[in-house]
């Protein structure tokens, strides 16, 4: 099993794993290569189906996205040369935020350029990513007076926040709530369907004064949208064979995801998890929790056992949801025998699951 690299803390679990019902799966790093890159994006009116050319952009609106990108990413996230000729260059850091730095470096600009004018101390103010907040904020002390902050995070969350938009000519136009939900059904929905992570990345100027830091509420509001980004991110080629072969031995796998709920059920439905026409069920961690929980908020075992034998993809959830879903199946006396649970996952939101399951796989090359 070492010359493997499954590295075993109690023997005991290859038995039980020999008995599993089921497998909660993450999705980024484990079904997917977790090798990301942006190849779709929507600025200033266009939705470009592939990298636009910078010559496409006008220079405010590029600044503002190589800035935005460049600046609000964590400073250890990097690309590096490739090891070898012929190889792809090496992503270090955080996966998707590497997808948005090769972003700029197609756009043929030079993020290392940006941090050496704007280093990590010079970073007034970060709001870094959380489950919660599913978002990254990072504010910069403006040369003439005033600060200007750059956000970033999942399309849905951050347009929600937005009031204005960049249209081709960096003009900064209104963003109302009906722009949005036609953003959503046109550009986001469609991106999504194909599999695609959306972010948006988006910034606000603060001229006045020393604005409620603290606030959040306040802060992370009032932005304006510069462009949304359609990431892939490839299903491991050996994936569909496993799945397939796991469903053939009687072993249910669900996929538990961070993503909105179209990327999931795309990616559930090219890894095999989902089939077209089944009666399974997709759902939001949102919707789960109303379905499972009583009025005080408690988990309800009967209402959770009504939705877990058909939930089959369930997303935009936290670690939270994952370790309630893993608990209840685990707690279940629906049907004969006990749902024997087996937990993969790659980052360390999957902690909770992972010690709470039956048996848990930790994967290497993480998301963590």
């Amino acid at each position: 099993m070492m010359k493997d690299n499954n590295l075993v803390r109690h023997l005991d679990a290859c038995e039980t794993m020999g008995n599993a019902t089921a497998i909660c799966s993450d999705k980024t790093g484990t079904l997917t290569m977790n090798r990301m890159s942006v190849v779709q994006a929507y600025i200033g009116d266009t939705h470009y189906q592939q990298i636009p050319s910078p010559d496409d952009l006008v220079p405010k609106v590029l600044d503002l996205i190589v800035n935005g990108i460049s600046i609000n990413s964590a400073y250890t996230s990097k690309i590096l040369p490739p090891e070898k000729v012929g190889s792809l260059p090496r992503q270090v850091g955080n996966k998707t935020e590497c997808a948005l730095l090769g972003f700029v470096s197609d756009l043929k600009q030079d993020y290392h350029a940006v941090r050496s004018e704007v280093p990590e101390e010079k970073l007034y103010k970060v709001y870094t990513f959380n489950s919660v907040r599913k978002s990254m904020s990072t504010v910069i002390a403006k040369p003439g007076g005033g600060y200007r902050m750059y956000s970033k995070g999942a399309s849905e969350i951050i347009l929600r926040k937005c009031n204005r938009i960049l249209d081709k000519n960096g003009e900064a136009m209104p963003f109302k709530n009906k722009d949005r939900d036609e953003m959503v059904r046109t550009i986001i929905e469609p991106m999504a369907c194909e599999g695609l992570r959306t972010l948006c990345i988006a910034y606000r100027d603060f001229s006045d004064g020393e604005p409620p830091w603290d606030n959040e509420s306040e802060i992370l509001t009032e932005l304006t949208c510069i462009a949304v980004v359609g990431i892939e991110d490839p299903v491991r080629p050996e994936v569909p064979d496993a799945i397939a072969k796991c469903k053939r031995a009687g072993i249910t796998v669900r996929m538990v995801t961070g993503d909105n709920i179209n990327t999931a059920r795309a990616i559930a439905t090219k890894c095999g998890i989902v089939t077209p026409g089944d009666d399974s069920l997709c759902l939001e961690g949102k919707e789960f929790n109303r379905l499972i929980r009583n009025e005080k908020g408690e988990v309800e075992q009967e209402k959770l056992d009504e939705i877990w034998p058909k939930l089959r993809v369930l997303a935009r959830s936290s670690p939270t949801d994952k370790h309630t879903l893993v608990k209840g199946i685990i707690d279940s006396t629906v049907g004969d025998q006990r749902q024997v649970v087996a937990v993969t996952g790659d980052g360390t939101n999957d902690g909770p699951a992972l010690k709470k399951a039956d048996v848990g796989f930790a994967m290497v090359s993480s998301s963590a």
